[in-house]
């Protein structure tokens, strides 16, 4: 049997800022704010996935422990994380050492981006320039931005900074888990795609094909997929105390056993979903949490059957989530 796919390790649900789109912003009274120990880290089997992906809920360069996840989980598979960049200057060398570095820049434009983000653009760009500079770097950069209505046209602007600071690749996703109703609207997806939205990225992605930068905007239109992005079949999240869950949009750590999200302009609830502790990590994957792969691989299936189609209904935990609908 071959290699799993993705762990995702939310190794710090901390964070020095309160992004306005943020489940922590928005849940602020709730929120439990720690850092994985090492003993929990240490019990993630990495030898048997093909990439480990340092990050959940929460700013993993905060974790003091940081460098010294980096090492261990590298020694088995490919290593990235997705941070706010503020840090970085202060964890080049660990960060260097990483297959996958990924920024996340809300606006190419500085105010916009303070407004959304609450720290200062120049930077970030100041932060990832001292990466890409570096001789012989190792990780592959990516700015990860998220397509809001108000900041959609930014797109190609978003190119030119990415193309600026020395990256390798924008990547547009979408506001795909929506946790307040002052949010509903932002978003740039539907089931009839905006023109304006399209038109957007077909701009950056013209830009990008001339500046020689990588670009992938995540789909704006909603079609239910017979797997997740996520996909569960091959991958898991290791929250931060150590249980095993199909993905971040199904865990938050907050105190209440439920997730609150709006999904087609309602307020829906969902409770948290896990399937164990990772030191039991062979029995949970072969038990467990084989249940729910299960009906995955069963909706898959349908691929090859003659019509009509008897597709398997999602999950009820994931219907309501926007990531089953393919955005």
């Amino acid at each position: 049997m071959g290699k799993l796919g993705i762990v995702q390790v939310e190794v710090s649900t901390r964070c020095q800022l309160s992004c306005l789109m943020c489940p922590k912003f928005q849940f602020k009274d709730e929120w439990i704010s720690k850092d994985m120990d090492m003993e929990i880290f240490h019990s993630i089997p990495f030898k048997k996935f093909r990439y480990a992906h340092l990050q959940g809920w929460g700013e993993p360069l905060l974790n003091p422990n940081i460098g010294e996840m980096i090492e261990t989980a590298r020694k088995h598979c490919s290593v990235g994380l997705t941070t706010n960049g503020i840090l970085i200057d202060r964890h080049l060398e660990d960060v260097l050492k990483l297959d996958l570095l990924a920024v996340s820049i809300a606006s190419a434009d500085a105010e916009e981006h303070m407004a959304i983000r609450g720290c200062r653009l120049e930077k970030l760009k100041e932060n990832i320039k001292l990466v890409s500079e570096q001789r012989d770097r190792e990780p592959k950069i990516v700015i990860a931005t998220m397509m809001l209505k108000n900041t959609v046209e930014q797109l190609p602007d978003i190119v030119d900074l990415a193309h600026e600071c020395g990256a390798d690749e924008v990547i547009a996703n979408n506001m795909d888990y929506i946790p307040s109703e002052q949010l509903v609207g932002m978003e740039v997806f539907g089931s009839s795609p905006d023109p304006g939205v399209l038109e957007q990225i077909k701009k950056a992605e013209k830009k990008a094909n001339e500046l020689g930068i990588n670009f992938v905007a995540k789909p704006v239109k909603l079609e239910e997929a017979l797997v997740c992005a996520e996909d569960p079949i091959k991958n898991c999240l290791i929250t931060v105390d150590g249980r095993i869950a199909p993905c971040v949009y199904l865990h938050l750590p907050t105190r209440s056993e439920y997730i609150s999200r709006y999904f087609r302009g309602r307020k829906t609830k969902v409770p948290k979903l896990y399937f164990g502790h990772v030191s039991e990590f062979n029995r949970v994957w072969k038990e467990e949490y084989r249940r729910f792969r299960e009906i995955f691989e069963r909706r898959l299936q349908t691929r090859y059957q003659s019509l009509p189609l008897n597709i398997p209904d999602l999950p009820d935990v994931c219907k309501t989530c926007y990531k089953a609908w393919s955005v």
